[in-house]
């Protein structure tokens, strides 16, 4: 990948990350400063597209990020916001306090990872899955264009049995092998072949709790394909690096 489309995948998932809209040359041009010709941006999409970064939608000529794109971004584009050291320190000393219970260390965790990001948060542990303010998946349809919410409530209803399913949920999370120790994982639908899944993801981070742990646990953030990854990715991170650490030589 040229440099120039490296900076031109960054603009176009940060664009489309805000609006939860396609993204068109003509949008990236008004917004970014690129020194090149609409028809040069639009030569550009087409490499991307066909290098397996960008997919155009059903809804309009601009386009969006695969999941392949959105792995790019996070580990090579993507400036992460930081945690901060207080407040991570603090976090640490709650979650530590829980330690001898954990259904309340894994409520607690999910509480946090939702404060950090705003986003509807899951746990799966021992084939039980938990969530946290999981009706903001629902809610959220009202700030997508009029034109795609039909799809995205009707897509909704499907993710939302494959999620609720903890076996099958772990099973599918666990076969997602592309992400890196001690980073984040991506599903989205598009992987179980049901294309009203196409736009709903879950990003999540694997854990251990005690050393004898069979299978791991995974902590997650789950929604539309636009997610604030920014802050998502390392909440998750710093999580699941808690958790792995809470009962270290149990």
């Amino acid at each position: 990948m040229t440099e120039r489309q490296r900076q031109i995948l960054k603009a176009l998932i940060e664009s489309f990350i805000l609006s939860g809209e396609d993204v068109s040359s003509f949008e990236l041009l008004r917004n970014h400063e690129f020194d090149v010709s609409s028809a040069t941006l639009r030569n550009e999409f087409l490499s991307l597209t066909e290098s397996g970064y960008l997919t155009k939608s059903h809804f309009a000529s601009g386009r969006i990020p695969t999941i392949k794109g959105l792995y790019f971004y996070i580990n090579n584009l993507m400036n992460e916001e930081q945690v901060n050291f207080l407040e991570i320190v603090r976090i640490g000393q709650e979650l530590y306090n829980e330690r001898f219970d954990i259904q309340t260390l894994l409520r607690q965790s999910m509480k946090t990872v939702h404060k950090l990001t705003g986003e509807p948060v899951f746990v799966i542990y021992n084939n039980v899955i938990q969530f946290y303010r999981i009706s903001r998946l629902l809610s959220s349809y009202t700030h997508f264009p009029k034109k795609i919410q039909a799809d995205y409530l009707k897509g909704l209803i499907k993710f939302w049995d494959v999620i609720e399913d903890p076996e099958v949920f772990s099973s599918i999370l666990g076969s997602q092998v592309e992400y890196p120790r001690g980073g984040v994982g991506l599903f989205s639908g598009t992987e179980l072949g049901l294309e009203e899944l196409e736009n709903f993801i879950a990003v999540f981070a694997p854990f251990k709790l005690l050393q004898n742990d069979t299978a791991h646990g995974y902590i997650g953030t789950i929604g539309y394909i636009n997610l604030n990854y920014k802050s998502a990715v390392p909440a998750l991170k710093t999580m699941a690096d808690m958790l792995n650490n809470m009962l270290k030589g149990w």
